[in-house]
């Protein structure tokens, strides 16, 4: 072998011997860390964190909220009925709202932990009912969406949250993590083990085992877990399915096909058809179905107190076999729908339109507050409304429409429209795939425009000014005179989501950048930004001016915030809002408003104005 051959073997060889020490050294390492990971000690800390709970204090500021009212979740308590409702927190007769204390209005599971009530809200956060009032619980899980809870015999309480399961043992300060799969529904099996339905399918977890055993189901998303009579049943997407408690897969009900959600009683799973006329049917095991008359189309079907129980719009009702199905607690005065997408103010009326419905109408200064379906004709998915002379026009979903007392009629325009404004010759209307102006002409990106979208629209004297998700342009005698595109870095972000022209400029606002103002000046006026704005989601049309010359702006998960007199600098406003998403705005009266109010995606907050915070 030549020397040079020799001299590669050798650093060959060192080469190996190296690689191997490394190898063996990473092999220790990666032994001791496991042997670290598993140490009881090490598990605990990953799955074990402090719980407090802190009491909520109701709110300095007078007004009230109101929510659809639907009931959500119901429990017994202490020999009551607790409810959760679509309006806050219904216990003893009394039903708590955000200024009580509640960060926000919809609470959407409720239960008995050794008799002290325990609530969630929809948005997220959990808590319990004390004597002294709501109290938030804390603890190193947080945040933490509960979508169910269940008390086991030994009075521990495990939650089901987005997040996973959870487990909390009484006075014990202490929340454990058993789960990290997400969790829709919670049923108790006599094993002691939990049936967790979920996002991802049937999880059956017994506390203290590592991994948790998968079943299958018809389809991945189960909405409901329940046992009946030895049985595990699940609602699923695509039906109801049922099987032995040591079962791996469960099989569909013959006739469930339409069962997506329900509870177990008395022997069957119960549920509600979609379709008419309005019934309640039951699955037996036996894969038989039997229907019964309902006075009513239910929305929900709930099981406390060793009772039957549905919610429908007149109220809850309890059923009896030999009577039928009793009224025990009427419907709550509220809103048609939780989600106020829009509001303006027009004579003696407030109106409302909703993201996931038509319009409405309210008293403004009425107690309680609450609302009544309008005529609506197609109108569905409101984004704007304008009352102009005893009309009252609608940008929805399915068109703009024209409404006149009773009569509602369809606009002929592009399909889904979203922005309103009247200009001195007459209504605009902003759709997605442009703007249509008064003399029936559609603007577009082809003529123009930044974009299709015209989501934002403000007349300004002659001109109308066109917000889109890319950019801001102004149109002048029925053309597209000046614009400013998504690259050019003058605008704090290219989706524009509402405007207002002012005496003192153009007032800009954004989903994602904040608020800007272009000050009067010509075509080279610079923008200028409210820093304290920066990455504020402005909603659509969430946009107010007030006759003092406070400019109002409702946010996306920020709440409300407000401009000075003199619209120099916005601050936050500290409201008791139903939910911090807000999606509309409106003062009543528009001259001198007396009230002021804020569409939520949970409900409506009513203010005096005089309650409403000044921006300093």
């Amino acid at each position: 072998m030549s020397p040079a051959a020799r001299r590669a073997l050798l650093l060959a060889g060192g080469a190996f011997l190296a690689a191997s020490a490394a190898a063996l050294l990473l092999l220790f390492r990666v032994d001791r860390a496991v042997t670290r990971a598993a140490a009881p000690e090490a598990l605990r800390a990953e799955s074990v964190r402090p719980l407090g709970f802190e009491a909520l204090s109701p709110t300095p500021v007078a007004g009230d909220a109101a929510g659809d009212g639907a009931v959500l979740g119901v429990a017994e308590a202490s020999g009551e009925l607790l409810l959760a409702t679509g309006s806050g927190l219904e216990a003893g007769g009394r039903t708590l709202g955000v200024l009580d204390g509640l960060p926000s209005l919809r609470v959407g599971a409720v239960a008995s932990w050794r008799g002290t009530p325990v609530f969630a809200l929809e948005r997220g956060g959990w808590g319990r009912l004390a004597p002294s009032g709501p109290e938030r619980a804390v603890s190193g899980f947080d945040p933490l969406e509960v979508r169910s809870f269940a008390e086991t015999d030994g009075g521990e309480l495990l939650l089901g949250a987005r997040q996973g399961l959870f487990r909390a043992s009484f006075a014990s300060g202490e929340l454990e993590k058993l789960d990290d799969a997400s969790v829709l529904s919670l049923a108790l099996l006599p094993t002691g083990e939990v049936a967790v339905g979920g996002e991802s399918g049937l999880r059956i977890v017994a506390p203290g085992r590592a991994e948790a055993r998968l079943v299958a189901t018809p389809d991945r998303w189960v909405s409901r877990v329940a046992v009946v009579d030895g049985k595990l049943w699940v609602a699923t997407a695509t039906g109801a399915a049922l099987g032995l408690l040591e079962a791996t897969t469960l099989t569909a009900h013959p006739r469930g096909a339409d069962a997506v959600d329900g509870v177990a009683f008395d022997g069957a799973f119960r549920f509600v058809p979609t379709d008419d006329p309005p019934r309640l049917a039951s699955l037996l095991p036996d894969g038989t179905r039997r229907e019964v008359p309902a006075p009513e189309r239910f929305r929900r079907l709930f099981v406390a107190g060793g009772q039957l129980l549905a919610d429908g719009p007149t109220g809850l009702r309890r059923h009896d076999p030999a009577r039928g199905f009793e009224l025990v607690r009427e419907a709550s005065p509220g809103l048609p729908a939780p989600h106020v997408n829009a509001l303006a103010a027009d004579g003696a009326r407030l109106w409302l339109g909703f993201f996931d419905g038509g319009l409405a109408t309210a008293d403004p200064g009425a107690s309680p507050l609450r609302a009544s379906p309008a005529p609506s004709g197609g109108a569905w998915g409101v984004n704007a409304i304008l009352p102009v002379a005893g009309v009252v026009w609608a940008a929805t979903l399915r068109g703009a429409f024209r409404i006149e007392g009773e009569d509602v009629r369809a606009v002929d325009g592009a399909g889904a429209a979203f922005a309103l404004a009247q200009t001195t010759s007459g209504l605009a209307i902003g759709y997605g795939q442009g703007v249509l102006l008064p003399a029936r002409r559609l603007l577009s990106a082809w003529h123009g425009l930044p974009g299709n979208q015209a989501y934002a629209l403000a007349a300004d004297g002659s001109s109308l000014w066109v917000g889109t998700p890319t950019g801001l342009g102004r149109v002048e005698r029925q053309r597209v005179a000046w614009r400013v595109l998504a690259g050019e870095g003058k605008l704090p972000h290219p989706w524009v989501t509402a405007l207002f022209a002012g005496d003192d400029g153009l007032f800009i606002a954004t989903y994602g950048g904040g608020i800007a103002v272009r000050r009067r000046g010509g075509a080279d006026a610079p923008f200028e930004p409210f820093p304290e704005t920066r990455g504020l989601r402005v909603n659509a049309g969430a946009l107010l001016a007030l006759p003092d010359g406070r400019l109002c702006a409702g946010t996306q998960g920020s709440g409300v915030w407000c401009s000075d007199r003199a619209r120099t600098r916005f601050a936050r406003l500290d409201l008791p809002l139903p939910s911090p998403d807000v999606f509309s705005l409106a003062a009543f009266p528009k001259e001198a408003p007396e009230h002021f109010f804020a569409g939520t995606s949970e409900g409506l907050l009513r203010l005096p104005a005089d309650a409403l915070p000044e921006t300093r």
